[in-house]
């Protein structure tokens, strides 16, 4: 098969101009395009990375709606991860969940329309590394809900960040 890469999400939203200053904050994205319905946004060198829009008839969801559940982006390292949620957490947008999936750890947020976006890195050395954990049975006894692995406070995940622990110390965060 020819690969594929991921080039956009489309969100509605019930207020674009709101999406617009989080989606800008959270990914430092810009507008590339906008009129009255819609906003084409990308934080790189792709035209557009988030389609932003509201025809006048955007409703909420219902919880637990079938359907997208959530974004995920990822970082290089739990370093990274550190270094994303000291930056969101200076412009005011805070994580809701933090969890340690033991083969990556995830920073959890909400948009202003509730749409859950994560910023992931991996813990292993290798994608290689994280497959061969995938298929293992210590993958079986880590992925139960709710939180599908353990829970961590960001702020210790900065501390350690910031004190030059080891890259391996940072990746076992709440485990």
């Amino acid at each position: 098969m020819i690969a594929l890469g991921i080039g956009h999400f489309g969100l509605r939203t019930k207020d674009v101009d709101r999406a617009i200053e989080w989606y800008s904050k959270a990914f430092e994205a810009d507008v590339r395009f906008r009129n009255e319905f819609a906003a084409f946004m990308s934080f790189d060198d792709e035209h557009h990375r988030f389609v932003l829009w509201d025809d006048g008839e955007t409703e909420d969801k219902p919880a637990n709606a079938a359907g997208v559940d959530h974004i995920g982006f990822m970082c290089s390292a739990p370093g990274d991860l550190a270094e994303h949620y000291e930056r969101l957490k200076e412009v005011g947008i805070l994580p809701v969940l933090c969890t340690n999936h033991h083969f990556t750890s995830s920073l959890y947020y909400r948009d202003p329309d509730g749409n859950e976006v994560e910023i992931s890195c991996d813990n292993f050395p290798t994608k290689d590394a994280c497959n061969t954990f995938m298929a293992s049975e210590a993958m079986t006894k880590a992925m139960t809900p709710p939180l599908f692995g353990g829970e961590f406070d960001p702020e210790d995940l900065l501390r350690l960040h910031r004190s030059n622990a080891p890259s391996e110390q940072l990746a076992t965060i709440g485990l």
